[in-house]
C-alpha cells in the first residue's frame, strides 16, 4: 500500500485482470497522465519477495518518451509495481506473475497531487532529483549539446545502474556525434535485455541509416513496426526508404498504414502530404 497522503492513481490493464507472464517473462505497459498524454522519465520500480532459496528482488527502470516501461523477469509469484513521477501521486500495484501464459501489458494513469511533500523517495534513491535529472539530460539531447547528454546519462547509468534505459537516449546522443561504434554498444545493451524492444530496433535502424546501409536499416525498422504494430514511426521510416529506392507502391502502403493507425498524429500528417505527391 502507498503511504498516506499519497493516493492511488487509477491502474487499467489492457484486459478485465492483470493476466500472467508469457514464456517471454515480461512485465511492461505505459505511464500516461490524466489526459492520456505520456510520462517521460517515470520511475518504475518492480519488487518481488524472497522464498525458500531466493534472496527479495527489486529492478528498476524509468519510462521512455512514449511513456512505456518494461522488466524482463525470470521469477513468477506476486509483483509489486512502484511508479513515481515529479508532481503526481505515488502508485503502487500488485500483478501475480508466472513464467508462462499472457503477458501483463499495463496502461497506468498517473494523478497530479497538489502537495510536493507527496512525492517520496524510491528504494534509497532521490527519485525527484533522478527524474529531474533525466528531464535535464534530454534537454540537453533535445538541444543537440550531445557532449554534455552523453556526460548526464553516463552519471545516471553510474547512480543507477539497474536504469537500463537510459542507454536509448545515451546511444542517440552518441549517434548524433556519429560516434557509430559508441552508439552499437550502447543500443545493443538494450536488445541484450529485451531482444523484442521496439525502442532498441529502431535506434538500430536509425544507426545503419546513419551509415548509408539501407538494407540493414530497413529490416531493423522491420522489426522494430513487428515488434510493435501500433508504432507509426518505423512504418513512416519504411516508407521514406521505399521512396528512396523508388519503390512508390510499397511506400504509399506504409504511409497509408500510418494515417490509418492514429490520423491525428504528426507522423499522419506527414504521411499524407507525403503520399499525395507519390499517387
Amino acid at each position: 500500500m502507498v503511504n498516506k497522503p499519497f493516493f492511488f492513481a487509477v491502474a487499467l490493464a489492457l484486459g478485465a485482470a492483470v493476466p500472467s507472464m508469457a514464456q517471454t517473462n515480461r512485465i511492461g505497459g505505459v505511464v500516461r497522465d490524466e489526459t492520456g498524454a505520456a510520462i517521460r522519465g517515470a520511475i518504475v520500480r518492480a519488487a518481488t519477495g524472497g522464498t525458500p532459496g531466493t534472496a527479495p528482488l527489486t529492478l528498476t527502470t524509468a519510462t521512455d518518451e512514449r511513456g512505456r516501461f518494461i522488466f524482463v523477469v525470470a521469477r513468477s509469484g506476486e509483483w509489486q509495481l512502484n511508479f513515481e513521477a515529479p508532481g503526481f501521486d505515488v502508485m503502487t500495484i500488485s500483478a501475480a506473475v508466472r513464467l508462462t501464459g499472457a503477458a501483463p501489458n499495463l496502461d497506468i494513469k498517473l494523478e497530479r497531487h497538489e502537495s510536493p511533500e507527496a512525492f517520496g523517495a524510491l528504494a534509497g534513491i532521490d527519485s525527484k532529483s533522478l527524474s529531474s535529472q533525466l528531464a535535464s539530460a534530454a534537454t540537453l539531447l533535445d538541444d543537440g549539446r550531445y557532449d554534455q547528454a552523453i556526460t548526464a546519462y553516463r552519471d545516471i547509468k553510474t547512480r543507477v545502474p539497474a536504469l537500463t534505459m537510459v542507454n536509448l537516449p545515451l546511444g542517440t546522443a552518441y549517434l548524433g556525434k556519429k560516434s557509430y561504434g559508441e552508439a552499437e554498444s550502447a543500443f545493443q545493451e538494450i536488445l541484450k535485455a529485451d531482444a523484442a524492444d521496439a525502442n532498441g530496433l529502431f535506434a538500430m535502424g536509425s544507426l545503419k541509416e546513419a551509415q548509408g546501409n539501407a538494407a540493414e536499416a530497413q529490416g531493423w525498422y522491420q522489426k522494430a513496426s513487428a515488434s510493435d504494430v501500433m508504432w507509426t514511426r518505423p512504418l513512416m521510416k519504411l516508407a521514406e526508404l521505399a521512396q528512396a529506392s523508388g519503390d512508390k507502391g510499397s511506400a504509399v502502403k506504409f504511409l497509408t498504414r500510418v494515417i490509418e493507425l492514429d490520423p491525428a498524429s504528426a507522423d499522419a500528417v506527414k504521411a499524407t502530404a507525403l503520399r499525395s505527391t507519390l499517387q
